[in-house]
């Protein structure tokens, strides 16, 4: 799989149930660690960053997952929860 995000776009990745959406998203922020392949952030590759240094990066980045009870929080303005990736 291939995909370029530019500042300020937005990628949803849709499809049937397991076919790899939230496997990609999880490689993606490095919450697992790829088999093969590469995840390149502002020029760098992250595989290649030790874990503990993604912080900043992944400031940068936001997944939400299928189930959006367990994925958002239910006291938190939808306005904030969409805006907090934006800051910083």
């Amino acid at each position: 799989m291939s995909f370029s995000i530019e500042a300020g776009e937005t990628l949803g990745l849709v499809g049937e149930s397991g076919c790899g959406k939230s496997t990609v998203g999880k490689t993606v922020l490095r919450l697992l660690d790829p088999t093969a392949g590469r995840v390149i952030l502002n020029g760098e590759d992250i595989t290649k960053v030790p874990r503990e240094s993604l912080r900043e990066q992944r400031r940068q980045m936001q997944i939400v997952f299928q189930d959006p009870y367990s994925s958002l929080n239910p006291r938190m303005p939808s306005g904030r929860i969409v805006g907090e990736p934006l800051e910083n």
